[in-house]
């Protein structure tokens, strides 16, 4: 069923703007539309997004002897960019589930063109209850920024429990909301973002626990969080003429140039955190 805040999301990702605001303003041109660690003032976005993905890849790995998985789920997969990667660093199959078609149809495009559409396969849908038939089926997990656009985050977690195999991981980083932050103040995040419950890193370790996760971990990467926004912010004025003749509003550049600006002057870890948990499912 397809609710209000379904829709919101997909007006957040829409093909029209959505998604090429975020492959030129978060993706650095690409289909990766995740945020990075910068451990070297340096590098690119893409680099970035890379340290992030790579470092989520080496938490999971921690929980196997074997270093390997053999299928994978990637909940709120995006186009692709994380699933991708991990299909080429592991060989195991990845199921992607996305709310937006045109995401998946593209992921399956970007796949083709890689060589690895043999291991990708997308279905259209929300991840906050998931198929019933994927019950015990996956080894392993994954989820980059999309679990702060769960409503019911404690239902979720339960249905991806449910979705592992017995001793399977599940690992996934998010925006947080820092554990005194004023309620008002991260509403210039959600002016620009479908998120209507924000959770603390503690409240997730709770729910994590709740769930019936064990070896729950929690990965402090606040301290890149502001990089990320100033990146970001650059990125738009660097692209504001391209991508208004590309047909995104120039009233949604302003909005979210807003939103970065007040971020930026937010003194670090006082109203967003960023983080990545790791955890796994008893046998």
């Amino acid at each position: 069923m397809t609710t209000e805040h379904h829709r919101n999301i997909q007006a957040q990702y829409s093909p029209q703007a959505g998604a090429r605001f975020y492959r030129a303003v978060m993706g650095d041109g690409t289909p990766v539309i995740h945020y990075g660690i910068y451990d070297d003032e340096h590098i690119t976005m893409t680099q970035a997004t890379e340290n992030a993905t790579r470092k989520l890849l080496a938490l999971a790995l921690q929980y196997v002897d074997n270093k390997s998985y053999s299928h994978i789920l990637d909940i709120g997969a995006g186009p692709g960019g994380s699933a991708h990667f991990l299909a080429k660093e592991t060989g195991a199959v990845i199921t992607c589930i996305d709310l937006c078609e045109h995401h998946n149809q593209e992921n399956e495009s970007i796949s083709q063109s890689l060589g690895i559409a043999h291991l990708i396969r997308t279905r259209t849908g929300s991840f906050e209850q998931l198929p019933a038939e994927w019950n015990g089926q996956f080894d392993l997990i994954w989820s980059q920024e999309a679990l702060c656009h769960a409503q019911e985050k404690s239902a979720t977690l339960r249905s991806v429990w449910h979705a592992l195999q017995p001793r399977g991981v599940f690992v996934f980083s998010d925006i947080l909301l820092a554990p005194n932050a004023p309620p008002q103040a991260a509403e210039t995040f959600c002016q620009v973002n479908a998120v209507t419950q924000w959770c603390t890193a503690e409240q997730y370790l709770r729910m994590l626990e709740s769930a019936g996760f064990s070896e729950i971990e929690h990965h402090n990467w606040t301290p890149f969080l502001q990089e990320n926004f100033r990146r970001m912010r650059d990125k738009i004025e660097h692209s504001r003429e391209k991508l208004m003749a590309e047909g995104v509003p120039l009233d949604m550049l302003e909005r979210f140039a807003n939103s970065l600006d007040t971020r930026i002057g937010w003194p670090p870890g006082t109203v967003l955190t960023w983080g990545a948990f790791s955890c796994r499912r008893p046998s």
